[in-house]
């Protein structure tokens, strides 16, 4: 019992919107003799939640020839007030006093350091006739020492303290001088700043309930549970109930148990089961019950009446790191989410309780994007929740494009790496992006990573635009909510989903085939088409987005009569796509599919010998070729920017 508890520093491992304070943070307990008064101490630092104050909260007991000491320093919500000095019970003999104060002027403005303000020498008393044993003691007062009491002193106390706050959790039993037979050492005060003190005495101890008690705090993995076990007791005061309060959070392949059983003021009701949040992904559940009708009836022994063994889940596209961690989620595990859980959780957790303080960071699966884990909940019995979510982390991802043209793209890997990061801006994720075109004798390829805004967090997408025979036209679009995650280190990602293409064999129908920055296609190739094939796609496509600005020529085999490679897609990943003739910006202007735009842009039906004569134009169209109506005289050349 003689010794000084450490210190404990708690800390929120995010930083708040807006500034919060930081306050002085310490617990100490200890007994000493009224000859080593004053004390002096110092005290460890804590940031605190937006709009919470800083908090002291120092009791003294004194007791003959010995000093209890209780102090708490930390965060509070209490409102502010000026430093408070109570005598609870005067002296000789067993007296109580005690040092509140809140205030949110300054950093740091809970600077007590020392008993001085509450600590007087104690002048010597007359001593008296009645001798009482002396003594503090968590284990049980059995070899108390015996004095004799003060004149006017005619009682000896007997009686335990519950002593319950932050860093603090005693059961203490004192014996001492009294001048009246009470039960009521603290004057009917059950609150001293963050320490709650219950008062029980030996003398009406046959009239309180007994409770089973004990805390516990443990992440098991979900083929442990369900899980069972023993607490101790605890004698309660008189009219408190006995509480079950058990909270869990399943999270993927592992489970967060909190327990807290033990006495309560609270009002009797019967076993509650809470669904806060139902999964798969994240999902929380609560017991709670206080009884009074019998001793040690709060006698839940397992987690079966909260838990079922979850079912299998279909797993989805978008994954997500999954942890529980009170040093932080550094090194979290990455999981496919179920299907609808598209977004990513990371929050920390406040849990504070009778021998419950912890700061838990939590990431896992979410079916929406809200700092709302509990659904609301704030309070299960006697254990409170606060939540406060990432919102305010900047992501930092992998950062550049890369373009190239040859043959065989889709069939040889290209190599993809990146050689610098950027930092996102708030709400952005990473992203990596690929698309390909290959008309045959060459094909395309445009990459880029970097940050984006999107409105799917998570997700993985391989998209097969236009498919053989003819051109073909693929990407790859990947969005993540975790540091670096847009990592792939080739084209492999996209051709792996690619179909494998058979042997090409000749058809009726041919077609100049290319790809290329800008212009027009002045040296295409002639192809043969394979069979299947109908018209020559002859358009331009640009790509703005993603650190890209590039107009491409694009000549090809195409099976349908459609003007649109992309079948009108307009994104792709951070990519903004359009196609369609050029106009005088050296911009792509998008054309809807009709029977003209065929003629103009697009694919064109093969006609045979046909002759066209308007605006003075006079062309052929020779079977499988095609020529454009409008020459284009501009170099469009790309612009890539990092």
């Amino acid at each position: 019992m003689n010794s000084i508890l450490p210190a404990l520093l708690s800390l929120t491992l995010m930083l708040p919107r807006e500034q919060a304070l930081i306050c002085q943070s310490g617990r100490l307990q200890t007994v000493r003799g009224t000859s080593e008064l004053p004390l002096k101490w110092t005290g460890g630092e804590e940031f605190c939640m937006d709009g919470w104050g800083c908090q002291d909260s120092l009791m003294l007991i004194e007791n003959g020839p010995q000093v209890l000491l209780i102090l708490i320093k930390g965060c509070t919500q209490k409102e502010d007030h000026e430093a408070r000095v109570t005598q609870h019970r005067k002296g000789p003999g067993l007296s109580v006093v005690s040092y509140t104060h809140v205030c949110r002027h300054k950093n740091l403005c809970n600077d007590l350091s020392t008993t001085q303000p509450v600590w007087t020498l104690p002048t010597s008393a007359v001593p008296g006739s009645v001798r009482c044993p002396v003594c503090f003691a968590e284990e049980g007062c059995k070899s108390a020492t015996e004095m004799t009491c003060p004149v006017g002193h005619t009682h000896c106390y007997n009686g335990t303290l519950q002593l319950r706050g932050v860093g603090v959790l005693t059961d203490l039993q004192v014996q001492g001088c009294m001048s009246q037979a009470a039960c009521n050492l603290l004057n009917e005060t059950r609150e001293i700043g963050a320490l709650s003190v219950n008062e029980k005495c030996d003398s009406v101890g046959v009239q309180a309930l007994i409770c089973q008690s004990g805390r516990l705090q443990i992440v098991r993995e979900t083929s442990e549970l369900p899980l069972e076990w023993t607490t101790g007791e605890e004698f309660c005061m008189d009219g408190w109930g006995c509480q079950d309060s058990l909270m869990l959070i399943e999270n993927g392949p592992q489970v967060l148990l909190i327990l807290i059983k033990g006495c309560t003021q609270k009002e009797d009701h019967e076993a509650r089961v809470t669904q806060h949040r139902n999964g798969p992904g994240l999902s929380v559940v609560s017991y709670t019950r206080v009884c009074r009708h019998k001793n040690l009836c709060n006698d839940l022994s397992t987690s079966l009446p909260v838990w079922t063994l979850p079912t299998s889940a279909v797993p989805g596209s978008v994954r997500c790191p999954v942890c529980f961690a009170e040093e932080g989620c550094k090194s979290a595990t990455e999981l496919t989410c179920p299907v609808g859980h598209t977004h990513c959780y990371n929050g920390i957790l406040q849990l504070r309780g009778v021998g419950i303080f912890s700061d838990l960071q939590v990431q896992g699966c979410m079916s929406q994007a809200a700092c709302n884990l509990f659904n609301e909940t704030r309070e299960i019995g006697a254990l409170s929740v606060n939540e406060k979510c990432d919102s305010v982390a900047r992501l930092t991802c992998e950062n550049g494009v890369m373009s190239q043209m040859e043959e065989n793209l889709a069939q040889n890997p290209l190599p993809w790496e990146t050689f610098s990061t950027v930092t996102c801006d708030l709400n952005e994720v990473c992203q990596e992006t690929l698309l390909l075109i290959d008309v045959g004798p060459k094909a395309l390829m445009v990459g880029s990573k970097g940050c984006s805004k999107t409105e799917t967090q998570n997700s993985k997408t391989i998209s097969i635009h236009s498919a053989p025979p003819g051109v073909l036209v693929a990407s790859y679009a990947h969005f993540c909510s975790s540091n670096g995650c847009n990592r792939a280190t080739s084209s492999s990602v996209l051709l792996n989903s690619l179909p494998r293409p058979a042997a090409p064999a000749p058809g009726g129908l041919q077609c100049p085939a290319c790809v290329q920055f800008g212009g027009s296609c002045a040296n295409s190739v002639n192809v043969t088409c394979p069979p299947g094939t109908t018209h020559c796609y002859n358009n331009y496509l640009q790509l703005k987005g993603g650190g890209v600005s590039a107009v491409f020529s694009i000549q090809g085999c195409m099976a349908q009569p459609s003007s649109s490679l992309l079948n009108h897609t307009k994104n792709i990943g951070p990519f903004i796509v359009s196609e369609g003739p050029e106009n005088e910006d050296n911009e792509v202007d998008y054309e809807d599919d009709n029977e003209d735009n065929y003629r103009l842009s697009g694919a064109v039906p093969v006609h045979c010998l046909a002759w066209v004569v308007g605006l003075g134009l006079s062309l052929t169209l020779w079977c499988g070729i095609t020529f454009p109506l409008t020459p284009f005289t501009h170099d469009f050349s790309p612009l890539l920017t990092p």
